[in-house]
C-alpha cells in the first residue's frame, strides 16, 4: 500500500487492536500516525513535550507507545531518548510523554562515517526495552537492555549479535518472545534486505536458533512489527528506491517460503 505524501519518511511501526502506528524520522514534526491495516491514514496527534531529534522507532507494551529518539547517525549525540506515551491518552489534545533517557556505557565519541552507536530498533521484553544498534563500524548489531520506567540509564552491552548488515527496525512478539529484526547490506550483486528471526527469553536473544531470508524488493525497509491480531509481520519502507513510501505484509506462508508477499505498488488507474 502507497501512503500518502504525508508519510514520506515512514521509519517506525507499532500494532494495537485493528490499527497501526507510524511516524517520520528526524527534520519532521513530534507527529504520531495512526493507520488501519491496509495503510490507510486516519489520523494524526502531536505528542506534547517532545523533540522529534531523530526518530526512528517504536515500540508497545499493552499499557504505553514508545518512541524512539535514538537516531545518531554522525555519533553526535551522547544521550538518547524513548518518550512513554499512555495508550489511554494518545488520542487526547497533544497527550504528554515521559521519558527515559538512556546513555551508552562503552560510549566513545568520534569516527562519524564507521561508529557503533547508532540506532533505529527498539523492542519491549517484558519490563524492559531492548535496543539493537546499527554497527557501521564492524557491522555487529549490539544489544542493550535496560527498564522501561521513566528514568536515566547507563547501559553496557548485553549481547552481540554477528548480522554482518546494518540493523534498521526490530520488533519482539508479546506472547511467544519471537524476535524479528531487518537490516540491509551491499554487495557485489547490489543492496540486499535481510528479514532475521530469533527466539529470546531473559537470558537474552538465543541466536544460536536464528533463521535468516532475504527479501524482495529491495529498498529502505525501516520499519518491522509483528501483527497483534495474527502472526504475520507488517513492514514500511520510506521514499526511495521504490518512487514512494509504503506499507507490506508478510504472512507466516511467506516466512516458511521465504518470500515477500502481499507487495506491490497500487494502480493509478
Amino acid at each position: 500500500m502507497q501512503f500518502s505524501s504525508a508519510l514520506h519518511e515512514s521509519s517506525a511501526l507499532a500494532s494495537r487492536g485493528k490499527h497501526l502506528w507510524t511516524l517520520n524520522d528526524s527534520g519532521n514534526g513530534a507527529l504520531i500516525f495512526k493507520l488501519d491495516k491496509i495503510g490507510n491514514e486516519l489520523n494524526s496527534y502531536r505528542m506534547a513535550n517532545t523533540i522529534n531529534s531523530d526518530w526512528e522507532s517504536l515500540a508497545s507494551d499493552a499499557n504505553f507507545l514508545y518512541i524512539g529518539d535514538i537516531g545518531n547517525n554522525f555519533n553526535r549525540r551522547r544521550k538518547l531518548t524513548i518518550y512513554r506515551i499512555a495508550w489511554e491518552d494518545i488520542e487526547q489534545p497533544e497527550p504528554s510523554a515521559q521519558k527515559i533517557t538512556f546513555i551508552y556505557a562503552d560510549y566513545r565519541s568520534g569516527l562519524p562515517m564507521s561508529h557503533d552507536f547508532d540506532s533505529e530498533a527498539i523492542a519491549i521484553h517484558g519490563d524492559e526495552v531492548w535496543l539493537f544498534t546499527k554497527n557501521r563500524g564492524d557491522r555487529n548489531s549490539n544489544l542493550y537492555r535496560f527498564p522501561k520506567l521513566p528514568g536515566h540509564y547507563r547501559s553496557k552491552t548485553s549481547q552481540v549479535l554477528p548480522v554482518n548488515s546494518l540493523v534498521t527496525a526490530a520488533d519482539i512478539h508479546p506472547k511467544t518472545g519471537q524476535l524479528v529484526l531487518i537490516s540491509t547490506k551491499k554487495t557485489s550483486e547490489g543492496g540486499k534486505t535481510i528479514l532475521w528471526l530469533a527466539p529470546t527469553s531473559d537470558f537474552g536473544v538465543d541466536w544460536a536458533s536464528h533463521k535468516s531470508m532475504e527479501i524482495a524488493p529491495h529498498d529502505q525497509w525501516e520499519a518491522v512489527v509483528w501483527d497483534s491480531e495474527s502472526s504475520g509481520i507488517f513492514l514500511t519502507h520510506e521514499n526511495n528506491k521504490r518512487g514512494f513510501a509504503g506499507l507490506a505484509k508478510l504472512s507466516l506462508e511467506a516466512i516458511s517460503k521465504g518470500l515477500l508477499r502481499d507487495y506491490q505498488r497500487p494502480s493509478t488507474e
